[in-house]
């Protein structure tokens, strides 16, 4: 039982690291806001159109920018964070300090 436990929790590490370079390469997904892109692909515009760039037209870009930026800003923050968790997790060894109290003798470098 202690095997098995063991390699899930190996594995779940092994996972969460691996995912960790997927979220880094997932950040730079992102792409500046273009209007004309926007304009002819999501609102199905004709280029005519677009080059006119109307304030109506602005106006909704800026507000379905804003909303996209504001969807982006929160999943790096949340990947941001879920990062720092599995450092904290992964990179911690509760062995080498007990309960936080500092160390009576020197500690030994590895062999």
């Amino acid at each position: 039982m202690k095997n098995s436990l063991a390699i899930a929790a190996f594995g779940l590490a092994v996972l969460s690291v691996s995912g960790a370079g997927a979220q880094q390469s997932w950040r730079n997904q992102f792409q500046p806001m273009n209007f004309d892109m926007w304009c002819q692909e999501h609102k199905h515009l004709p280029p005519e159109r677009c080059d006119k760039r109307l304030p109506e037209d602005d106006a909704e870009f800026q507000a379905y920018a804003n909303k996209i930026e504001s969807y982006e800003t929160q999943q790096l923050n949340k990947n941001a964070e879920d990062r720092r968790i599995n450092r904290a997790i992964l990179n911690s060894n509760p062995s080498s300090n007990p309960a936080g109290t500092p160390p009576t003798q020197p500690i030994p470098p590895p062999r």
